[in-house]
């Protein structure tokens, strides 16, 4: 695990160096910081919105965005963070703009990432817990997904949710359990 954190340290590091050239003009230092996170966020970004449309959409003003106003980064936060914040901001005036509430998941969407070599019931599995992440509200969706999909700390999801700490476990504990019951009746006992 303390080796996990070194990674984590370097990438930061990393990402900090590819910050400076982008600002003194590289352009390519910006498409490696892209290719390092446009998958994550593009991930996070499906399970808020459940549209693969809006979430390349958001994903590519998101990294405009940062690009655009890279002379205002704060290198004393991670630029996954910030990236994200934006992607998660866009994504919120997306459902909110919305005149009518699209589905979260359609039967005949495609997973983003399929793997060469997946399996039919790790896919059925998958599709049955992403319905279950459906059925909750936003609020708890989110969470969930900012905890167990992007291992965010507590703190980190006060911090890109603007909530309290305290709301956010509370929230967490009852996603949990709405989730758990939702599992439970589509036949998925233990996840």
């Amino acid at each position: 695990m303390a080796g996990d954190q070194k990674w984590g340290d370097d990438l930061v590091v990393l990402d900090k160096d590819l910050i400076q050239k982008v600002q003194q003009g590289d352009s390519g230092a910006f498409a490696t910081l892209m290719q390092r996170y446009e998958s994550p966020i593009k991930n996070s970004m499906f399970n808020i919105l459940g549209d693969a449309d809006s979430t390349a959409d958001i994903t590519q003003e998101a990294f405009i965005t940062t690009f655009e106003k890279i002379h205002r980064y704060n290198p004393d936060y991670r630029y996954f963070s910030w990236v994200y914040r934006i992607a998660f901001n866009k994504a919120l005036n997306r459902i909110n703009h919305r005149k009518h509430r699209e589905p979260y998941l359609d039967e005949n969407m495609e997973s983003l990432e399929p793997g060469p070599h997946a399996k039919v019931e790790t896919r059925e599995r998958d599709y049955l817990i992403h319905q279950a992440m459906a059925t909750l509200v936003f609020k708890y969706r989110i969470l969930l997904i900012l905890r167990h999909f992007l291992d965010y700390s507590y703190s980190e999801i006060a911090s890109v949710t603007d909530l309290p700490v305290s709301t956010v476990r509370s929230r967490l504990h009852t996603a949990r359990v709405m989730m758990k019951k939702e599992l439970k009746r589509i036949g998925i006992p233990k996840a």
